[in-house]
């Protein structure tokens, strides 16, 4: 299983399947999975500025107290450590075409349908491989990764609950690049509030809030760029009761796709690794996502529980 630990709570005897951060000894940053098995490495590796240490516990030691609470690890000792290899390639690959691509927005380009298209693909392959691993991997999220792993996520997320609805092959694929792009009005929002750790200022909720306007904006540079990715891109915030934004749109004025987009977004949020934050399970969000009234579209929901929970590892 695969675990996000802090550097202090290494232990001789644990396998080392990533260096997380901006590391002082630059061995850390080209060296990847190894057994720890001396003690000044591990000093070394302690006092290297790394922010976080990814191990598997299936070849080495697991950590007491690890960010992550129990029942809530990435992926079963039983699992093909190959199959893990290729999804976790897969979902750091996309992730790097989504910071391409968001790179090139913020400096006033268009978005690359193309690119987006080849970018799902993959994630569609990595998820019909095997979603339980995907979904593992995908809760991974160090801080300076979080809004493309995020966007990776959810579109894997709807790539898996689309087919699992038994829609068809194109809108399935539409579905993947919607979440690709759901979040990319982002580039306009100044780091400052995005990183804040605080609770936002009302006038910095008001700012954060226009960012599905700033990404419709952003995407319709593209003449191309089909509807139901600008649908959901800016109305992947909105809720069933009208108490969402930017437009406060309810019930029909919210088309399947976006109500898709919204369930995967919230989910993905709520039960993802992240510094600083203790990732709820499967169970605890499904559960706080049902018993809030107004906000999604129940009855589908309900249909993603299901989806979600035939994906989960057994035992």
């Amino acid at each position: 299983m695969l675990k996000r630990i802090s550097t202090q709570q290494l232990t001789l005897g644990m396998f080392i399947e990533a260096v997380e951060g901006a590391v002082s000894d630059q061995r850390f940053s080209r060296r990847h999975r190894f057994l720890l098995r001396h003690e000044e490495l591990m000093r070394q590796l302690k006092t290297s500025g790394a922010e976080n240490i990814i191990i598997n516990t299936a070849k080495g030691n697991d950590a007491e107290g690890s960010a992550q609470s129990a029942g809530a690890a990435l992926t079963r000792s039983d699992d093909c450590p190959e199959t893990i290899a290729a999804i976790t390639h897969a979902v750091r690959s996309a992730a790097d075409a989504i910071a391409g691509t968001f790179a090139a927005a913020e400096a006033g380009g268009s978005v690359s349908l193309k690119g987006m298209a080849a970018a799902a693909g993959r994630i569609s392959d990595a998820v019909q491989t095997n979603p339980a691993i995907f979904i593992g991997v995908t809760r991974l999220k160090s801080k300076d990764e979080t809004t493309f792993v995020h966007s990776v996520s959810v579109s894997g997320l709807m790539i898996h609950f689309g087919n699992y609805l038994g829609l068809d092959r194109g809108t399935v694929d539409l579905l993947g690049i919607s979440g690709l792009l759901h979040d990319i009005g982002k580039v306009e929002i100044p780091s400052a509030i995005l990183n804040k750790a605080e609770r936002l200022s009302a006038n910095e909720r008001e700012i954060i809030n226009l960012h599905p306007v700033f990404g419709r904006e952003i995407l319709s540079r593209n003449a191309n760029m089909p509807e139901m990715v600008l649908d959901i891109c800016f109305n992947h915030h909105e809720r069933m009761d009208g108490g969402g934004y930017p437009s406060g749109r309810a019930g029909d004025e919210i088309s399947l796709y976006t109500r898709i987009a919204a369930i995967c977004d919230v989910y993905d949020a709520v039960t993802s690794v992240r510094p600083y934050k203790t990732p709820w399970t499967a169970n605890d969000a499904l559960t706080w996502m049902l018993r809030r009234e107004g906000h999604f579209d129940l009855p589908l929901l309900k249909k993603f529980a299901l989806c979600i929970s035939a994906s989960l590892p057994r035992g």
